[in-house]
């Protein structure tokens, strides 16, 4: 075989518990054949290849790649971890082709998204003139990684609809970047993701997302599309509970804030605005990255209270009073609609699979998965 190309079928095989001998069989050729493919000693031709995928349910490029051979490519560092880079060093990160050009992002963090996401290459950083530049020898071919979809947001279901899309469509690979509303957009207006999700204070509504889109991207043509309506509350410890901003103040509670941007925190203020009380009397004593890690907070007694969804404190037990609906929309340029991997996650969100599973996360509601707006709703 050529040294240049790698093949997985015997892998991609056994991990389907097939026996060679029904492989062979299956893609009509014998069985000392087969034998020589999977041990790298000669080429199969397209049509077995495409008989190999077809059989082994994945793609050509799964089961024959090549390999970086020590190239490595440029790309943009757009992760705000290590800016202050003292020294070379290489690590893992994932990549997106984003405005004509590679992103890179750190996988070496202690969120749970980075440590169970596989690299999809190893670069080396450098600091030339103040700024981090990252050289990096991909781990998959690139055809492969200009199928990544880059998607910033806070809700955990963006995991979910990449284990579904990867599943489905055999890729594109979604790589979710947990982020707040209104830094997902900001990302998203740098050219560092390819999609945004954010939930602003609305009721349900997609009047506020869309007016936030429009304020920031002006007249350039966008498009929201909804993931996911869910309740948005207060959660604290059974026991302790919370209805209103009066009972926050009035109890001297401990507060968990989220981060500036956050459509939880812009919820937690307006709350205070409503009832004539001024938001900066409470002191939090803990600032926390997405819903969960507010939940986890109040259940580990950093904190009293918090605002997060209904699944976040179904998750760590917590007592939940609702306090409003959010709608989750995934935003992007209307120029990427025709795009391959967009119609890809827009066809998986209107999968009835999709939509059931999702139904089943506790304060999912599902009835608007799918709805498209390019602005503010009639």
């Amino acid at each position: 075989m050529d040294a240049r190309l790698r093949a997985a079928v015997k892998a991609t095989r056994q991990r389907l518990e097939m026996q060679q001998r029904d492989l062979a069989k299956a893609i009509g050729v014998s069985r000392q054949t087969l034998s020589l493919i999977e041990a790298g000693e000669t080429v199969p031709s397209t049509q077995i290849a495409l008989a190999l995928a077809r059989e082994l349910q994945c793609r050509v490029e799964d089961l024959f790649s090549l390999p970086s051979d020590g190239h490595a490519m440029e790309a943009e560092l757009v992760s705000e971890a290590d800016r202050s880079l003292s020294r070379p060093r290489k690590t893992r990160v994932s990549l997106g082709w984003v405005r004509e050009r590679w992103v890179a992002r750190l996988l070496e963090t202690d969120e749970a998204w980075a440590l169970g996401t596989p690299a999809d290459g190893i670069a080396s950083l450098l600091k030339e003139k103040g700024r981090i530049k990252a050289r990096v020898c991909p781990l998959r071919d690139l055809e492969s990684l200009r199928r990544n979809l880059l998607v910033a947001g806070c809700d955990p279901a963006l995991g979910l609809l990449g284990r579904h899309l990867e599943e489905r469509f055999h890729g594109p690979r979604l790589h979710w970047i947990e982020k707040a509303s209104r830094p997902a957009l900001e990302e998203l207006a740098l050219g560092r993701v390819h999609m945004a999700g954010m939930h602003l204070p609305g009721e349900g509504s997609v009047g506020e997302n869309a007016a936030a889109v429009r304020e920031r991207f002006g007249a350039e043509p966008m498009v929201l599309v909804t993931l996911a309506c869910w309740e948005q509350g207060f959660v604290s410890r059974p026991g302790q509970r919370y209805k209103s901003a009066a009972d926050v103040e009035r109890k001297g509670a401990r507060v968990i804030a989220r981060e500036a941007g956050a459509g939880a925190q812009e919820l937690l203020e307006s709350l205070f605005r409503k009832a004539r009380r001024s938001f900066k009397n409470v002191v939090p004593v803990a600032v926390a990255h997405g819903h969960r890690a507010v939940a986890q907070m109040v259940a580990m007694g950093v904190g009293d209270v918090g605002v997060a969804t209904r699944s976040a404190a179904a998750s760590f037990g917590l007592h939940f009073e609702p306090l409003a609906e959010a709608r989750f929309d995934l935003v992007f340029p209307a120029t990427l609609a025709s795009d391959g991997r967009v119609q890809a996650l827009l066809d998986c969100l209107s999968n009835t699979r999709f939509r059931r599973d999702l139904g089943g996360m506790t304060g999912y509601r599902t009835a608007r998965t799918g709805e498209a707006f390019t602005g503010a709703p009639a």
